[in-house]
């Protein structure tokens, strides 16, 4: 009798601790890194637009969500008529943003670009691209080409915008523009990433077809159009 009193007391001894340590455990909150690193992605995604554009290299190298832009000319067809007119073309974006757990950076800047012949004889616009991550590895890089369907036809659209606004749009980035309005296709470039480990810089060759307008990175779901001035 008193053997089995005695493992009764024990066996509610051990449950209460038990019981005791579970409820007073340090409760450890689970952390997705993917889904942190994906909305920061997504954040810059959807701002990327209204971020401020400077045209002042040393401006673009201090500040942060900034997009560095030239100024161009470009010609529309309006009212049986060509027009010049000022557009801004991206050339470079320091971004960042924080996130509970995650700081997803991203910088990149076209260092130049221009036509060349591919070795096959092919011509191209090469666009050569500094590129700096937060992330050791690349495996997310896609680079899409856009393609306009028709260049006059796109250009005549975009002029629009400008005498709306009596600003100049960012090709490519304001407004957001190409497969949605059906005036651009998206077609995959071909790339190759080139580390120089003596500088720690990271470059980005890019060959697009030359009637392009401009070249899209794409860390998903961030997508960063570039663009060359010829």
């Amino acid at each position: 009798m008193w053997s089995l009193a005695y493992g009764l007391i024990a066996l509610a001894v051990v449950a209460f601790v038990v019981l005791y340590a579970a409820a007073h455990a340090p409760n450890f909150k689970a952390v997705n890194l993917a889904d942190q690193l994906y909305g920061a992605k997504e954040w810059l995604a959807e701002y990327l637009p209204s971020f401020p554009r400077v045209d002042v290299t040393s401006r673009f190298r201090v500040f942060v969500n900034v997009v560095r832009v030239v100024r161009a000319n470009a010609t529309a067809y309006v009212a049986r008529q060509w027009v010049v007119f000022p557009v801004h073309l991206p050339m470079g974006y320091r971004l960042e943003r924080v996130g509970e757990n995650v700081v997803y950076q991203v910088y990149l800047n076209v260092t130049r670009c221009g036509y060349v012949a591919l070795s096959r004889g092919e011509p191209a616009v090469l666009y050569e691209v500094e590129l700096k991550h937060s992330l050791d590895q690349l495996p997310w890089l896609e680079v899409y080409a856009a393609v306009p369907r028709n260049v006059t036809q796109y250009y005549g659209w975009l002029y629009g915008y400008y005498a709306a606004w009596r600003r100049p749009p960012a090709v490519g980035l304001d407004p957001r523009v190409g497969a949605d309005v059906g005036l651009v296709d998206y077609v995959k470039a071909e790339w190759a990433l080139v580390h120089n480990a003596t500088g720690g810089v990271t470059m980005l060759y890019v060959a697009a077809p030359p009637s392009s307008l401009y070249i899209v990175v794409v860390d998903y779901p961030l997508a960063i159009p570039l663009a060359c001035p010829r």
